[in-house]
């Protein structure tokens, strides 16, 4: 099975290093400093010195790495299959041989063999301490594995979680002889940990230059990992509850269909070891319980990998259930998940192997684009990339293009950083690197973005990399961009909300550029007040901007921009406000002449986001209308949106009108995607569906009375080219 394994991963290894840990630890082979995170603490000594030694041998810091992971995989088949036999029976061998193949093949022990991470050896030395563990029957023994598993803590420190209790159960064991009680028996062995423990450590925290030095260090490293991952000792809603048990017991599978079987024969396998085998359910429980408290609540919740040591018990209480199937029907079963498991794994191993980590394929792109910029370009970074990149750029070290500049990027305001710039007469290229899950790119006019992803069937098994995905925009000159205290999108209103600004407390800005006259600007959004409300513009260079009146609720207005006369600036002001005593958000607003404008109408809801997957949509009631300014008179609408049967019995029947004419009739049965041609002249499309529903109705604990048809991610209005 080893063997197999590694034949199975050497042909896979990646073309980049992928995650900040691991550029980490090239950083920390290439020049070993944890003062400067090469690497962050606690300092993995051992692994660094494995790793320095194979790179050695292959010239390269991320193979050194690699080759490593793939090794701690080969090595972990043994571990896991020694300790399979220890806590399974030992006259059977196909059920420890069935543990290991369940555990070897899981998804997340196949993938992460391929990372360039310290989890692959840090487990293998875990599971190896824990078989030697339950196998000593001596004071010496005891002390020996004790030994290990303190030097073991220096290829990762997490591996003290999987060794320590149990060495400590074992030295109260009665399976240990010796003259001494069993009390010392535990002492001693805690000893030796913090004897084989010390052999790394003295050197590491010498090598950092003292104690304080490294203190400063870890205690940085600390204050990161509270304020800036969520876990579940910071964070326990019930979602967060629920999302930590996800990524701990179903994320290493991949599929809710393999983590369901193997769960369930695990909890068949629960039971039958409490009635039958309970002295190996306990060691089992000691061996992996603490770690398993341990990573649900201290350790980030949306990161997979953390999750790898639970394997290995999860695959054991699953053959010991397979075990008790009718017919020994069980090792079919089991056949059947390793299938899958390893189909699932193996791909996502073949495909992570094929190209560079997103990130990487940014920065190789940065480094050569496509189309040059015409003078160097001004780098814009959300709060999120802005940190994530920091560490992937010294790995580059100078490889990059030259940036006039590089914009700070305050938390939920980093927009305003290029409104600053382009105010106070910047004319660079500004170039976005933006989080998929936020918005502040929405408060800006651009185009389509170069969106950077994780090309792999389980994007799961990589969750909580870092740097993760990203989108890419090139902005050389916007049509138009906005201040503080505009609504555009969900997130945005928030903001707006907590800073306390908004066009009834006082003008909100904008900046349209010189090259929007003669065409058109789109305006809406709501009055949220009980009545009716008067929308004022200020804006000298535009005179054919009226004040215009909105009653509650949805409004939307299109003006015609006249053209502007010179001398003028490159960007021309305009400030909106409302009467102080309404309250109303501003939700859409856009501003082109060269280029088509769409906006949403009547029977439409409000914008809406999910933070955590960054999915934007808006609900259609049972009839809507969509509203359009174009110079070209041949148009495309693109409407793509969720399959209706998610919320209903049945598909929905949609109807698609440009003016009398019906552009698309038809049933939805499934997600769809919609190109539509509009006829010439259209100004308004309207969109009915047959099925509607109120979240109140289904809901006790809603209020929620909308009317909601269909939910489109998706509405896009480009010219026929």
């Amino acid at each position: 099975m080893a063997l197999i394994f590694l034949a199975f991963h050497l042909p896979y290894f990646p073309k980049s290093l992928e995650d900040l840990d691991s550029i980490n630890f090239a950083l920390g082979v290439r020049h070993y400093d944890v003062a400067e995170h090469q690497p962050h603490p606690p300092g993995y000594p051992i692994y660094i010195l494995i790793a320095k030694g194979l790179r050695a041998l292959s010239g390269s810091e991320l193979t050194a790495l690699s080759l490593l992971s793939v090794i701690g995989g080969v090595l972990g088949v043994l571990a896991v299959a020694a300790l399979a036999r220890k806590l399974l029976d030992r006259e059977e061998l196909a059920w420890p041989i069935a543990a290991t193949i369940l555990a070897i093949t899981s998804p997340l022990y196949w993938f992460t063999a391929a990372r360039p991470l310290s989890d692959m050896p840090g487990l293998a030395a875990a599971i190896a301490v824990q078989a030697l563990t339950l196998s000593v029957t001596t004071v010496r023994g005891l002390v020996g594995a004790a030994l290990c598993a303190g030097l073991a803590a220096g290829l990762r420190s997490q591996v003290a979680w999987l060794t320590v209790p149990l060495v400590v159960a074992q030295g109260f064991s009665p399976a240990v002889a010796g003259p001494k009680s069993r009390a010392t028996h535990a002492i001693v062995a805690v000893a030796a940990f913090a004897v084989g423990a010390l052999m790394w450590f003295i050197p590491l925290v010498a090598l950092t230059g003292g104690p304080a030095k490294y203190w400063n260090a870890l205690a940085f490293q600390g204050s990161r990992d509270i304020g800036d991952i969520q876990m579940l000792w910071t964070r326990h809603g019930v979602r967060d509850v629920a999302d930590a048990l996800y990524y701990a017991c179903v994320a290493p599978w991949a599929t809710w269909p393999v983590a369901s079987v193997v769960l369930l024969l695990a909890l068949g396998g629960l039971v039958a070891m409490a009635v039958r085998a309970r002295p190996a359910l306990v060691a089992l429980v000691v061996a992996f319980g603490p770690y398993f408290a341990f990573d649900l609540l201290f350790q980030e919740t949306f990161t997979s990998r953390y999750a790898l040591p639970l394997v290995i018990p999860v695959a054991v209480l699953a053959a010991a259930g397979a075990r008790h199937l009718p017919a020994r029907s069980g090792l079919v079963v089991v056949a059947a998940l390793a299938i899958l498991s390893a189909h699932t794994g193996g791909t996502s191993v073949a495909a992570y192997a094929r190209q560079k980590a997103p990130a990487f394929r940014l920065l190789d792109d940065l480094q050569h684009p496509s189309s040059p910029p015409r003078e160097p370009a001004v780098l814009a970074m959300d709060r999120k990339q802005s940190f994530d990149f920091r560490r992937p750029i010294v790995w580059v070290d100078g490889a990059l293009p030259q940036f006039a500049n590089v914009l700070p990027a305050p938390p939920q305001h980093e927009w305003l950083e290029p409104v600053k710039y382009w105010t106070a007469g910047g004319r660079a290229p500004v170039w976005f690197v933006v989080d998929p899950k936020r918005t502040m790119i929405q408060l800006v006019q651009h185009a389509e973005p170069v969106r950077y992803r994780w090309m792999i069937p389980q994007p799961v098994l990589v969750a909580g990399a870092r740097p993760d995905e990203m989108d890419f925009y090139r902005v050389d000159a916007p049509d138009w961009f906005v201040g503080e205290g505009w609504a555009l999108t969900p997130e945005a209103a928030g903001i707006a909300d907590a800073d306390r600004r908004g066009p009834s407390l006082g003008p909100v800005d904008a900046w349209l550029s010189r090259r929007a006259a003669g065409g058109s600007l789109m305006i809406g959004g709501r009055n949220l007040s009980s009545k009716g409300a008067t929308i004022s513009f200020d804006a000298p260079a535009f005179p054919s901007l009226a004040a215009f009146t909105v009653l509650p609720g949805f409004f939307i207005r299109f003006f015609p921009l006249t053209a502007v006369p010179p001398p003028a600036d490159e960007y021309l002001h305009l400030a909106v406000r409302a009467e102080p005593t309404t309250r109303v958000a501003i939700e859409q607003f856009d501003v082109a002449a060269a280029r088509p404008i769409l906006g949403y109408g009547a029977g439409w809801h409000e914008a809406e986001f999910n933070p955590r997957t960054g999915q934007r949509w808006r609900w259609l009631s049972e009839h809507g209308e969509l509203r359009f300014a174009s110079p070209s008179p041949r148009l495309t609408l693109r409407i793509a949106g969720e399959d209706p049967r998610t919320y209903f019995s049945k598909g929905s029947h949609l109807v698609v009108r440009a003016g009398d004419r019906v552009i698309f009739d038809d049933v939805l049965t499934t997600d769809f995607s919609l190109d539509l041609p509009v006829p010439d002249g259209t100004e308004v499309v309207s969109l009915e569906t047959d099925q509607v529903f109120q979240p109140a109705d289904r809901s006790g604990r809603s209020a929620d009375r909308r009317h909601l048809g269909l939910r489109i991610f998706t509405c896009e209005i480009k010219p026929v080219s």
